[in-house]
């Protein structure tokens, strides 16, 4: 039977006295065994964090030769001088081997993934100081990996602070790293606002505006410019008020306004009315 269609499985279940279900299962098991992957799945590096003691050595070599775990502790008590300290050798040995073996590149990842892992973990914590009103941010940077982020976990107001603030990259610089996540560190951030001005001015005019983004009327809503596209939920405000990681460059395809007219008459009808005032004092 190499179906679980087969006309014999009735048969089968009936010689046996088993259920059909239970036959299909055994035919679909054998079939699964056959069949052998293209490729073998590499071994991944284990890291051990548990050393093992002469105890441990010892219970090792009474379960090889399939002793009874409970006579283990008798065993060991009534173990003479010279064969625990047989054991004790092996052990420090072992101990020695394993620090070794933590200083390859292959071992040290691990053990760098195993402590960030377990830093990931310490948002629960950030999340409660912030409830307290406690600020928290925490960064990390690997100096063997100049290419590699800089690890950043923070609450959401000292979030806001690094982004806003250029601490993030300048603490990787310190280290003569690249903070990747800001792909245009090397560029002055001055340029950068430069660059994103031209680009509001821009999408401005196309938006049926004239000359340069009125940021100031913006600020005091006297001119209301719905934008969309900006990244990140980002609010539209000057370039110079956004940090680096702000300066969304690649996303400018993306971003467009909409002038409310109502808001241009009624603030050209004020500008009309106060220049009126001021001639009529002069």
């Amino acid at each position: 039977m190499t179906s679980v269609v087969s006309p014999m499985i009735a048969a089968a279940a009936e010689a046996t006295g088993l259920a059909p279900v239970v036959i299909d299962n055994c035919i679909g098991n054998y079939r699964r065994s056959l069949k052998t992957p293209a490729f073998p799945k590499p071994q991944k590096t284990k890291l051990y964090t548990r050393e093992l003691s002469a105890y441990n050595l010892f219970c090792r070599d009474l379960l090889r030769s399939k002793g009874n775990l409970k006579d283990i502790k008798l065993k060991w008590s009534s173990l003479g001088e010279a064969e625990k300290n047989k054991y004790l050798e092996e052990s420090s040995a072992l101990k020695a081997e394993g620090r070794t073996q933590h200083r390859s590149p292959e071992m040290r990842e691990l053990k760098v993934k195993k402590h960030l892992k377990n830093i990931r973990k310490t948002n629960i914590y950030v999340s409660s100081l912030e409830i307290l009103g406690v600020e928290t941010a925490v960064m990390l940077f690997d100096c063997q990996k100049p290419n590699l982020e800089v690890l950043e976990v923070s609450s959401k107001g000292a979030a806001a602070f690094l982004d806003s603030t250029e601490t993030l990259s300048s603490f990787a610089l310190h280290f003569k790293g690249r903070f990747s996540s800001a792909s245009a560190a090397k560029e002055p951030v001055d340029a950068l606002v430069k660059k994103v001005q031209e680009v509001f001015n821009q999408i401005y005019n196309k938006a049926g505006g004239s000359g340069r983004l009125p940021y100031r009327s913006l600020q005091n809503h006297s001119i209301i410019i719905n934008a969309s596209g900006l990244p990140n939920g980002l609010t539209l405000k000057k370039p110079s008020h956004y940090g680096r990681k702000q300066l969304f460059l690649k996303a400018a395809e993306q971003i467009s306004f909409h002038i409310d007219v109502q808001s241009v008459e009624e603030a050209v009808q004020t500008c009309d009315i106060v220049v009126m005032t001021a001639n009529g004092m002069s």
